[in-house]
Protein backbone atom coordinates (compact mmCIF):
# COMPACT_ATOMS: atom_id res chain seq x y z
CA UNK A 1 0.00 0.00 0.00
CA UNK A 2 1.54 3.29 -1.11
CA UNK A 3 -0.81 5.91 0.28
CA UNK A 4 -0.97 9.61 0.82
CA UNK A 5 1.37 11.28 3.25
CA UNK A 6 0.42 14.84 4.07
CA UNK A 7 2.78 17.64 4.97
CA UNK A 8 2.03 19.48 8.21
CA UNK A 9 2.32 23.25 8.62
CA UNK A 10 1.68 25.82 11.32
CA UNK A 11 -1.68 27.53 10.71
CA UNK A 12 -0.05 30.96 10.58
CA UNK A 13 2.07 29.87 7.62
CA UNK A 14 -1.15 29.58 5.60
CA UNK A 15 -2.90 32.70 6.88
CA UNK A 16 -4.92 30.96 9.60
CA UNK A 17 -4.53 31.94 13.22
CA UNK A 18 -4.10 29.09 15.68
CA UNK A 19 -6.21 31.21 18.02
CA UNK A 20 -9.14 30.93 15.57
CA UNK A 21 -8.90 27.14 15.67
CA UNK A 22 -8.81 27.12 19.45
CA UNK A 23 -11.84 29.43 19.53
CA UNK A 24 -13.68 27.02 17.22
CA UNK A 25 -13.01 24.06 19.51
CA UNK A 26 -13.79 26.05 22.66
CA UNK A 27 -17.04 27.32 21.17
CA UNK A 28 -18.35 23.81 20.49
CA UNK A 29 -17.16 22.63 23.89
CA UNK A 30 -18.98 25.51 25.59
CA UNK A 31 -22.16 24.32 23.84
CA UNK A 32 -21.54 20.82 25.21
CA UNK A 33 -21.45 19.50 21.67
CA UNK A 34 -19.51 16.20 21.72
CA UNK A 35 -16.90 16.60 19.01
CA UNK A 36 -14.75 13.49 18.58
CA UNK A 37 -12.16 14.79 16.13
CA UNK A 38 -11.29 17.81 14.02
CA UNK A 39 -8.74 17.89 11.20
CA UNK A 40 -8.13 21.02 9.14
CA UNK A 41 -6.27 21.29 5.83
CA UNK A 42 -5.28 24.36 3.82
CA UNK A 43 -3.65 24.15 0.41
CA UNK A 44 -2.94 20.46 0.83
CA UNK A 45 -1.24 20.78 4.23
CA UNK A 46 -2.61 19.70 7.61
CA UNK A 47 -2.68 22.75 9.89
CA UNK A 48 -4.57 21.31 12.85
CA UNK A 49 -5.52 17.88 14.20
CA UNK A 50 -7.35 17.24 17.47
CA UNK A 51 -8.91 14.09 18.95
CA UNK A 52 -11.16 13.72 21.97
CA UNK A 53 -10.40 10.87 24.36
CA UNK A 54 -10.88 7.97 24.03
CA UNK A 55 -10.53 8.63 20.28
CA UNK A 56 -7.06 8.79 18.75
CA UNK A 57 -5.70 9.30 15.26
CA UNK A 58 -5.98 5.62 14.37
CA UNK A 59 -9.37 5.05 16.06
CA UNK A 60 -12.11 3.64 13.87
CA UNK A 61 -15.34 5.64 13.97
CA UNK A 62 -18.82 4.99 12.63
CA UNK A 63 -19.30 7.34 9.67
CA UNK A 64 -22.98 6.67 8.94
CA UNK A 65 -24.15 8.22 5.64
CA UNK A 66 -20.67 9.06 4.42
CA UNK A 67 -21.02 5.46 3.23
CA UNK A 68 -23.43 6.80 0.61
CA UNK A 69 -20.65 8.82 -1.03
CA UNK A 70 -18.55 5.65 -1.16
CA UNK A 71 -21.39 3.83 -2.94
CA UNK A 72 -21.63 6.71 -5.39
CA UNK A 73 -17.93 6.40 -6.25
CA UNK A 74 -18.39 2.67 -6.84
CA UNK A 75 -21.27 3.40 -9.23
CA UNK A 76 -18.98 5.84 -11.05
CA UNK A 77 -16.34 3.15 -11.48
CA UNK A 78 -18.91 0.67 -12.79
CA UNK A 79 -20.16 3.23 -15.30
CA UNK A 80 -16.58 3.79 -16.46
CA UNK A 81 -16.18 0.03 -16.92
CA UNK A 82 -19.35 -0.09 -19.03
CA UNK A 83 -21.12 -2.40 -16.58
CA UNK A 84 -24.06 -0.02 -16.14
CA UNK A 85 -25.55 3.24 -17.33
CA UNK A 86 -26.93 5.84 -14.98
CA UNK A 87 -30.13 5.82 -17.01
CA UNK A 88 -30.68 2.10 -16.55
CA UNK A 89 -33.90 1.14 -14.75
CA UNK A 90 -33.07 -0.41 -11.37
CA UNK A 91 -35.78 -3.09 -11.72
CA UNK A 92 -33.85 -4.69 -14.59
CA UNK A 93 -31.12 -5.73 -12.14
CA UNK A 94 -33.36 -7.17 -9.42
CA UNK A 95 -36.03 -9.27 -11.13
CA UNK A 96 -35.84 -11.76 -8.26
CA UNK A 97 -36.91 -9.07 -5.79
CA UNK A 98 -39.98 -7.85 -7.67
CA UNK A 99 -43.50 -8.70 -6.47
CA UNK A 100 -45.30 -11.52 -8.30
CA UNK A 101 -47.74 -9.10 -9.91
CA UNK A 102 -44.85 -7.00 -11.24
CA UNK A 103 -43.38 -3.67 -10.11
CA UNK A 104 -45.44 -0.58 -9.45
CA UNK A 105 -45.35 1.76 -12.49
CA UNK A 106 -43.50 4.43 -10.49
CA UNK A 107 -40.85 1.92 -9.46
CA UNK A 108 -40.62 0.54 -12.98
CA UNK A 109 -39.37 3.87 -14.34
CA UNK A 110 -36.89 4.55 -11.50
CA UNK A 111 -33.34 4.99 -12.81
CA UNK A 112 -29.95 4.70 -11.14
CA UNK A 113 -29.49 8.42 -11.74
CA UNK A 114 -32.75 9.16 -9.88
CA UNK A 115 -31.48 7.07 -6.96
CA UNK A 116 -28.11 8.83 -6.88
CA UNK A 117 -29.93 12.18 -6.72
CA UNK A 118 -32.25 10.99 -3.93
CA UNK A 119 -35.14 11.50 -6.34
CA UNK A 120 -36.67 8.11 -5.68
CA UNK A 121 -40.33 7.13 -5.46
CA UNK A 122 -40.39 6.45 -1.70
CA UNK A 123 -41.00 8.95 1.09
CA UNK A 124 -39.10 6.92 3.69
CA UNK A 125 -36.50 4.22 4.23
CA UNK A 126 -38.43 1.09 3.34
CA UNK A 127 -36.38 -1.43 5.32
CA UNK A 128 -37.28 0.38 8.55
CA UNK A 129 -40.97 -0.38 8.07
CA UNK A 130 -42.52 -2.90 10.51
CA UNK A 131 -42.00 -6.56 9.69
CA UNK A 132 -39.30 -6.08 7.06
CA UNK A 133 -36.66 -8.82 6.95
CA UNK A 134 -35.36 -8.37 3.39
CA UNK A 135 -33.82 -4.90 3.25
CA UNK A 136 -33.21 -4.92 -0.51
CA UNK A 137 -36.52 -6.58 -1.32
CA UNK A 138 -38.51 -4.04 0.71
CA UNK A 139 -37.47 -1.32 -1.72
CA UNK A 140 -39.23 -3.13 -4.57
CA UNK A 141 -42.32 -4.36 -2.71
CA UNK A 142 -43.25 -1.22 -0.75
CA UNK A 143 -45.85 0.87 -2.52
CA UNK A 144 -44.27 4.11 -3.84
CA UNK A 145 -45.57 7.46 -2.67
CA UNK A 146 -44.71 9.64 -5.66
CA UNK A 147 -43.27 9.79 -9.19
CA UNK A 148 -39.48 9.30 -9.28
CA UNK A 149 -37.14 11.94 -10.63
CA UNK A 150 -39.38 14.78 -9.51
CA UNK A 151 -38.44 15.76 -5.97
CA UNK A 152 -35.76 15.24 -3.33
CA UNK A 153 -36.66 12.66 -0.69
CA UNK A 154 -33.81 11.33 1.43
CA UNK A 155 -34.00 7.54 1.15
CA UNK A 156 -31.31 5.37 2.73
CA UNK A 157 -32.92 2.21 1.34
CA UNK A 158 -32.26 3.53 -2.16
CA UNK A 159 -28.52 3.76 -1.50
CA UNK A 160 -28.60 0.34 0.14
CA UNK A 161 -30.02 -1.07 -3.10
CA UNK A 162 -27.29 0.69 -5.10
CA UNK A 163 -24.70 -0.93 -2.84
CA UNK A 164 -26.34 -4.31 -3.42
CA UNK A 165 -26.12 -3.60 -7.15
CA UNK A 166 -22.39 -2.86 -6.84
CA UNK A 167 -21.85 -6.18 -5.05
CA UNK A 168 -24.03 -8.03 -7.56
CA UNK A 169 -22.07 -6.71 -10.55
CA UNK A 170 -18.63 -7.10 -8.98
CA UNK A 171 -19.16 -10.39 -7.16
CA UNK A 172 -17.51 -9.01 -4.02
CA UNK A 173 -17.95 -6.59 -1.16
CA UNK A 174 -18.18 -2.82 -1.62
CA UNK A 175 -14.97 -2.10 0.30
CA UNK A 176 -13.01 -4.80 -1.54
CA UNK A 177 -14.01 -3.27 -4.88
CA UNK A 178 -13.17 0.27 -3.78
CA UNK A 179 -9.85 -0.84 -2.30
CA UNK A 180 -8.77 -2.19 -5.67
CA UNK A 181 -10.05 0.85 -7.54
CA UNK A 182 -8.66 3.61 -5.32
CA UNK A 183 -8.61 3.16 -1.55
CA UNK A 184 -5.41 1.11 -1.29
CA UNK A 185 -3.71 3.63 -3.57
CA UNK A 186 -4.42 6.51 -1.19
CA UNK A 187 -3.60 4.54 1.98
CA UNK A 188 -7.13 4.14 3.33
CA UNK A 189 -6.64 2.20 6.57
CA UNK A 190 -6.66 -1.56 6.11
CA UNK A 191 -8.76 -1.91 9.28
CA UNK A 192 -11.65 0.14 7.86
CA UNK A 193 -14.78 -1.81 6.93
CA UNK A 194 -18.51 -1.59 6.23
CA UNK A 195 -21.00 -3.25 8.56
CA UNK A 196 -23.06 -6.10 7.13
CA UNK A 197 -26.85 -5.93 6.75
CA UNK A 198 -29.08 -8.84 7.83
CA UNK A 199 -29.20 -10.12 4.24
CA UNK A 200 -25.42 -10.45 4.02
CA UNK A 201 -24.86 -7.44 1.76
CA UNK A 202 -22.83 -4.45 2.94
CA UNK A 203 -24.78 -1.81 4.87
CA UNK A 204 -24.45 0.63 2.00
CA UNK A 205 -26.44 3.50 3.41
CA UNK A 206 -24.79 3.88 6.79
CA UNK A 207 -22.24 1.19 7.67
CA UNK A 208 -18.75 2.65 7.06
CA UNK A 209 -16.34 2.39 9.99
CA UNK A 210 -13.08 4.25 9.31
CA UNK A 211 -10.66 6.87 10.67
CA UNK A 212 -10.81 10.63 10.38
CA UNK A 213 -7.65 10.62 8.27
CA UNK A 214 -9.26 8.08 5.90
CA UNK A 215 -11.90 10.72 5.15
CA UNK A 216 -9.26 13.41 4.77
CA UNK A 217 -7.32 11.34 2.25
CA UNK A 218 -10.35 10.48 0.16
CA UNK A 219 -11.74 14.01 0.21
CA UNK A 220 -8.35 15.43 -0.72
CA UNK A 221 -8.27 13.28 -3.88
CA UNK A 222 -11.88 14.25 -4.64
CA UNK A 223 -10.98 17.94 -4.21
CA UNK A 224 -8.23 17.46 -6.82
CA UNK A 225 -10.70 16.24 -9.42
CA UNK A 226 -10.12 12.60 -8.55
CA UNK A 227 -6.39 12.74 -9.25
CA UNK A 228 -3.49 11.58 -7.12
CA UNK A 229 -0.43 13.22 -8.60
CA UNK A 230 -0.65 12.55 -12.33
CA UNK A 231 -2.89 9.51 -11.95
CA UNK A 232 -6.65 9.79 -12.47
CA UNK A 233 -7.94 7.61 -9.64
CA UNK A 234 -11.63 8.51 -9.77
CA UNK A 235 -13.49 9.04 -13.09
CA UNK A 236 -13.24 12.80 -13.66
CA UNK A 237 -16.48 13.39 -15.54
CA UNK A 238 -18.56 11.31 -13.15
CA UNK A 239 -17.01 13.08 -10.15
CA UNK A 240 -17.69 16.48 -11.69
CA UNK A 241 -21.38 15.63 -12.00
CA UNK A 242 -21.54 13.97 -8.57
CA UNK A 243 -20.36 17.15 -6.85
CA UNK A 244 -22.76 19.47 -8.69
CA UNK A 245 -26.16 20.46 -7.43
CA UNK A 246 -28.27 17.83 -9.16
CA UNK A 247 -31.49 18.47 -7.25
CA UNK A 248 -32.95 21.16 -5.02
CA UNK A 249 -33.34 20.49 -1.28
CA UNK A 250 -34.54 23.93 -0.16
CA UNK A 251 -38.13 22.99 0.68
CA UNK A 252 -37.27 19.63 2.21
CA UNK A 253 -34.77 20.43 4.97
CA UNK A 254 -34.77 22.79 7.90
CA UNK A 255 -31.07 23.62 8.40
CA UNK A 256 -29.36 26.12 6.15
CA UNK A 257 -26.56 23.75 5.12
CA UNK A 258 -29.00 21.03 4.09
CA UNK A 259 -30.92 23.52 1.91
CA UNK A 260 -28.00 24.04 -0.50
CA UNK A 261 -28.73 21.11 -2.80
CA UNK A 262 -27.62 17.54 -3.45
CA UNK A 263 -25.45 15.84 -6.06
CA UNK A 264 -24.86 12.12 -6.53
CA UNK A 265 -24.77 11.15 -2.83
CA UNK A 266 -22.74 14.26 -2.01
CA UNK A 267 -24.22 17.34 -0.34
CA UNK A 268 -23.69 20.91 -1.42
CA UNK A 269 -22.94 23.40 1.37
CA UNK A 270 -23.02 27.14 1.75
CA UNK A 271 -19.83 29.05 0.88
CA UNK A 272 -19.83 27.13 -2.44
CA UNK A 273 -18.60 23.94 -0.83
CA UNK A 274 -19.49 20.28 -0.99
CA UNK A 275 -19.21 17.45 1.47
CA UNK A 276 -19.56 13.84 2.46
CA UNK A 277 -22.11 13.93 5.24
CA UNK A 278 -22.95 11.41 7.96
CA UNK A 279 -25.54 11.53 10.75
CA UNK A 280 -24.32 12.88 14.05
CA UNK A 281 -21.72 15.31 12.71
CA UNK A 282 -19.53 13.12 10.50
CA UNK A 283 -18.23 15.51 7.84
CA UNK A 284 -15.58 15.80 5.17
CA UNK A 285 -16.10 19.23 3.56
CA UNK A 286 -14.19 21.07 0.86
CA UNK A 287 -14.31 24.77 -0.08
CA UNK A 288 -12.64 25.41 -3.46
CA UNK A 289 -12.53 29.20 -3.22
CA UNK A 290 -10.04 29.08 -0.31
CA UNK A 291 -8.75 25.53 -0.84
CA UNK A 292 -9.82 24.53 2.67
CA UNK A 293 -10.85 21.04 3.76
CA UNK A 294 -12.06 19.97 7.17
CA UNK A 295 -13.07 16.66 8.72
CA UNK A 296 -15.11 16.21 11.88
CA UNK A 297 -16.41 13.20 13.72
CA UNK A 298 -18.94 13.81 16.48
CA UNK A 299 -22.22 12.76 18.05
CA UNK A 300 -24.84 15.47 17.65
CA UNK A 301 -27.75 13.02 17.97
CA UNK A 302 -30.36 14.43 20.28
CA UNK A 303 -29.01 17.97 19.88
CA UNK A 304 -31.48 19.98 17.85
CA UNK A 305 -29.48 22.08 15.40
CA UNK A 306 -26.24 20.42 16.48
CA UNK A 307 -24.96 19.88 12.96
CA UNK A 308 -25.54 23.52 12.06
CA UNK A 309 -23.61 24.52 15.21
CA UNK A 310 -20.53 22.85 13.73
CA UNK A 311 -20.86 24.72 10.44
CA UNK A 312 -21.65 28.07 12.07
CA UNK A 313 -18.66 27.76 14.39
CA UNK A 314 -16.38 26.80 11.52
CA UNK A 315 -17.47 29.67 9.30
CA UNK A 316 -17.53 32.35 11.97
CA UNK A 317 -14.41 31.36 13.88
CA UNK A 318 -12.18 30.19 11.00
CA UNK A 319 -13.33 30.22 7.39
CA UNK A 320 -14.80 33.73 7.06
CA UNK A 321 -11.68 35.22 8.65
CA UNK A 322 -9.25 33.69 6.14
CA UNK A 323 -8.06 36.53 3.92
CA UNK A 324 -10.29 39.03 5.73
CA UNK A 325 -8.72 39.30 9.18
CA UNK A 326 -5.05 39.94 9.83
CA UNK A 327 -3.35 36.93 11.37
CA UNK A 328 -1.76 37.68 14.70
CA UNK A 329 1.91 36.86 15.11
CA UNK A 330 1.00 35.40 18.47
CA UNK A 331 0.63 31.62 18.32
CA UNK A 332 -1.39 29.61 20.80
CA UNK A 333 -1.16 25.90 21.39
CA UNK A 334 -4.04 23.87 20.01
CA UNK A 335 -4.09 20.63 22.01
CA UNK A 336 -3.93 17.44 19.96
CA UNK A 337 -5.94 15.67 22.66
CA UNK A 338 -8.96 16.92 24.55
CA UNK A 339 -11.45 15.30 26.91
CA UNK A 340 -14.95 14.37 25.82
CA UNK A 341 -17.41 16.38 27.90
CA UNK A 342 -19.17 15.01 30.96
CA UNK A 343 -22.36 15.89 32.82
CA UNK A 344 -22.26 19.27 34.56
CA UNK A 345 -23.55 19.47 38.10
CA UNK A 346 -22.74 18.85 41.73
CA UNK A 347 -20.91 15.74 42.88
CA UNK A 348 -23.14 15.32 45.92
CA UNK A 349 -26.38 16.54 47.47
CA UNK A 350 -27.98 16.51 50.95
CA UNK A 351 -30.54 14.06 49.59
CA UNK A 352 -27.85 11.48 48.83
CA UNK A 353 -27.93 10.06 52.35
CA UNK A 354 -31.63 9.21 51.99
CA UNK A 355 -31.53 7.75 48.44
CA UNK A 356 -28.10 6.12 48.25
CA UNK A 357 -28.20 2.30 48.23
CA UNK A 358 -31.99 2.38 48.39
CA UNK A 359 -34.00 0.10 46.13
CA UNK A 360 -36.97 1.68 44.32
CA UNK A 361 -39.76 -0.66 43.24
CA UNK A 362 -41.03 0.59 39.86
CA UNK A 363 -44.58 0.69 38.56
CA UNK A 364 -45.37 -1.73 35.73
CA UNK A 365 -43.76 -0.35 32.58
CA UNK A 366 -43.28 -1.32 28.93
CA UNK A 367 -39.51 -0.94 29.28
CA UNK A 368 -39.38 -4.02 31.50
CA UNK A 369 -37.62 -2.52 34.54
CA UNK A 370 -38.66 -3.93 37.92
CA UNK A 371 -36.51 -1.80 40.21
CA UNK A 372 -33.61 0.64 40.24
CA UNK A 373 -31.03 1.49 42.89
CA UNK A 374 -28.52 4.33 42.91
CA UNK A 375 -25.18 3.41 44.50
CA UNK A 376 -22.52 6.11 44.88
CA UNK A 377 -19.14 5.84 46.62
CA UNK A 378 -16.79 8.79 46.26
CA UNK A 379 -16.02 9.58 42.61
CA UNK A 380 -17.78 6.56 41.15
CA UNK A 381 -21.20 4.98 41.21
CA UNK A 382 -23.54 2.42 39.70
CA UNK A 383 -27.18 2.31 38.73
CA UNK A 384 -28.52 -1.16 39.47
CA UNK A 385 -31.34 -1.97 37.05
CA UNK A 386 -33.44 -5.05 37.74
CA UNK A 387 -35.30 -6.80 34.91
CA UNK A 388 -36.54 -10.34 34.42
CA UNK A 389 -33.00 -11.19 33.30
CA UNK A 390 -31.63 -10.18 36.67
CA UNK A 391 -29.72 -7.13 37.87
CA UNK A 392 -27.55 -5.19 35.41
CA UNK A 393 -25.14 -2.56 36.69
CA UNK A 394 -24.50 0.67 34.79
CA UNK A 395 -21.23 2.14 36.16
CA UNK A 396 -20.51 5.87 35.93
CA UNK A 397 -18.00 8.45 37.06
CA UNK A 398 -18.82 11.42 39.28
CA UNK A 399 -17.32 14.58 37.83
CA UNK A 400 -15.53 12.39 35.29
CA UNK A 401 -16.24 9.95 32.49
CA UNK A 402 -15.87 6.26 33.21
CA UNK A 403 -15.05 4.01 30.21
CA UNK A 404 -17.18 0.87 30.45
CA UNK A 405 -18.75 -1.90 28.41
CA UNK A 406 -22.46 -1.10 28.47
CA UNK A 407 -24.46 -3.93 30.08
CA UNK A 408 -26.28 -6.33 27.72
CA UNK A 409 -25.11 -4.52 24.58
CA UNK A 410 -21.37 -4.69 25.17
CA UNK A 411 -20.64 -1.39 23.42
CA UNK A 412 -17.80 0.76 24.71
CA UNK A 413 -19.28 3.80 26.45
CA UNK A 414 -18.24 6.84 28.46
CA UNK A 415 -20.66 7.37 31.34
CA UNK A 416 -20.79 10.25 33.83
CA UNK A 417 -23.25 11.39 36.47
CA UNK A 418 -23.98 14.47 38.57
CA UNK A 419 -26.70 16.13 40.64
CA UNK A 420 -28.39 18.69 38.41
CA UNK A 421 -30.22 20.06 41.44
CA UNK A 422 -30.66 18.95 45.03
CA UNK A 423 -33.25 16.28 44.13
CA UNK A 424 -32.25 15.27 40.60
CA UNK A 425 -29.43 12.97 39.58
CA UNK A 426 -28.56 12.65 35.88
CA UNK A 427 -26.57 9.89 34.18
CA UNK A 428 -25.29 10.48 30.65
CA UNK A 429 -23.89 7.60 28.60
CA UNK A 430 -21.97 8.31 25.40
CA UNK A 431 -21.77 5.20 23.22
CA UNK A 432 -18.49 5.31 21.27
CA UNK A 433 -18.48 2.08 19.30
CA UNK A 434 -19.79 0.74 15.97
CA UNK A 435 -23.08 1.89 17.44
CA UNK A 436 -22.77 5.62 18.11
CA UNK A 437 -25.07 7.73 20.22
CA UNK A 438 -25.99 8.77 23.71
CA UNK A 439 -28.66 8.25 26.32
CA UNK A 440 -29.85 9.98 29.49
CA UNK A 441 -31.24 8.48 32.69
CA UNK A 442 -32.63 11.08 35.09
CA UNK A 443 -33.71 10.18 38.61
CA UNK A 444 -35.93 12.82 40.22
CA UNK A 445 -36.52 12.08 43.92
CA UNK A 446 -39.50 13.32 45.95
CA UNK A 447 -39.69 12.08 49.54
CA UNK A 448 -39.90 8.26 49.17
CA UNK A 449 -40.82 8.38 45.47
CA UNK A 450 -38.82 8.64 42.23
CA UNK A 451 -39.61 9.52 38.63
CA UNK A 452 -37.21 8.02 36.13
CA UNK A 453 -37.03 9.90 32.82
CA UNK A 454 -35.01 8.24 30.05
CA UNK A 455 -34.12 9.40 26.54
CA UNK A 456 -32.02 7.50 24.03
CA UNK A 457 -30.39 8.70 20.82
CA UNK A 458 -28.87 5.51 19.44
CA UNK A 459 -30.23 4.31 16.12
CA UNK A 460 -32.40 1.17 16.47
CA UNK A 461 -30.87 0.21 19.85
CA UNK A 462 -31.35 0.84 23.59
CA UNK A 463 -35.12 1.09 23.13
CA UNK A 464 -35.77 0.24 26.77
CA UNK A 465 -34.04 3.47 27.84
CA UNK A 466 -36.83 5.72 26.62
CA UNK A 467 -39.83 7.09 28.48
CA UNK A 468 -41.04 7.72 32.04
CA UNK A 469 -41.32 5.32 34.98
CA UNK A 470 -42.49 6.06 38.52
CA UNK A 471 -41.50 4.15 41.63
CA UNK A 472 -41.40 4.09 45.40
CA UNK A 473 -38.63 3.29 47.84
CA UNK A 474 -38.90 -0.15 49.37
CA UNK A 475 -39.50 -0.18 53.09
CA UNK A 476 -36.75 -1.75 55.13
Amino acid sequence: MSGLSFEYAKPEELMISSEWILNFLDRLESCKLPLHSFVLMKEGKIVSETYYEPYEADSLHRMFSITKSMVSLAIGFLEEEGKLSLDDKIVTYFSEKLPAEGPHPYLECLTIRNMLRMATCHKQTTYKLPGVTDWVGSFFTTKPSHIPGTTFSYDTASTHVLCALVEKLTGGKLMDYLRVKCLDEIGFSKEAYVLTAPGGESYGGSGLVATSMDLMKLMYVISRGGKLGDKQLIPAEYLKEALKKQIDTYAKHSTWEEMQGYGYQFWRTSHNGYCMYGMGGQYACYYPEKDVLFVTTADTQGRGGGNQLIFDAFYQEIYDKIGAVKVSEKQVEVPKTRELFRVDGEETSPILQTVNHKRYQLDANKQGFLSMELSIEGKEGELLCETERGIEKIPFGIGQNKVVSFPKYGYRSLISGAFRDQNTFLIHAQVVDTALGNLYIQLAFNEDKVTVMMRKFVEDLFGEFDGFIAGRQEKE
